[in-house]
């Protein structure tokens, strides 16, 4: 049986009028009150619960996903001003750097041209003093 805190919660529950009547005749036999047959019942599940594999099981696992995130939340904090984060990871479809010959020639050859674009890439341009049909 678990030990009362300082602090309690109001905790209001509907039952039908059957039950209720058969935990007053228990308690009244017993010689409590029904708050504190109320308080077995609960200790008696709590009890039952700790002794049931599957939930302590998932108990576990809650428990482990509870610590990795702390985890990663301190090495978060201890990395916040001491260090730079790591680069992103690969992510499928997302655009890769370049590292061909041509990609850095064509970077080299763009700075150089202050990022115009070159002439006759969409086609022949009109000459000075030629005229458009438009």
């Amino acid at each position: 049986m678990s030990e009362p805190s300082s602090k309690e919660i109001t905790l209001a529950i509907r039952i039908d009028t059957a039950r209720h009547a058969q935990l007053s005749w228990i308690a009244e036999l017993r010689g409590t009150s029904l708050k504190a047959e109320c308080f077995n019942a609960v200790d008696a599940h709590i009890e039952a619960a700790k002794n049931d594999a599957e939930l302590m099981a998932k108990a576990d696992a809650a428990r482990a996903a509870i610590e990795e995130e702390a985890r990663a939340r301190q090495t978060a904090i201890a990395n916040l001003f001491t260090a730079s984060p790591p680069p992103p990871a690969d992510v499928e479809g997302a655009p890769r750097p370049e590292t061909t010959v041509e990609a850095s020639e064509a970077t080299e050859t763009s700075a150089s041209q202050g990022n115009r674009r070159p002439r006759n890439r969409r086609g022949i341009q009109q000459g000075e003093g030629e005229q458009t049909d438009s």
